[in-house]
């Protein structure tokens, strides 16, 4: 998907990213607990971890958005739930 709406050369400077990993709500929980997901009351505590979320993520997109993740200095990461399973990441040349 990153190198369908990505059309420039892989950045190759200072990087800083902001991603947000949206995870879909099962479908075997109580409405009421499902209204709680999905408003932020009760965020995703169950595995894959956050971590290894972002290591992938990260990895997935050398050559792609960015020469290697190695020129990331910063980031920050979320996860969340959501009606639609998506993952939005922004990225800043510093």
């Amino acid at each position: 998907m990153a190198k369908y709406q990505y059309h420039g050369e892989p950045l190759t400077g200072e990087l800083g990213v902001k991603i947000c990993f949206y995870r879909a709500v099962q479908n075997s929980i109580s409405k009421i607990e499902r209204h709680r997901r999905l408003t932020g009351v009760h965020g995703p505590t169950v595995k894959p971890d956050l971590d290894n979320y972002i290591k992938s993520c990260l990895d997935a997109l050398n050559g792609v958005l960015w020469k290697d993740d190695n020129l990331i200095t910063t980031i920050t990461a979320h996860k969340k739930y959501a009606e639609q399973p998506r993952i939005e990441i922004e990225v800043e040349e510093k």
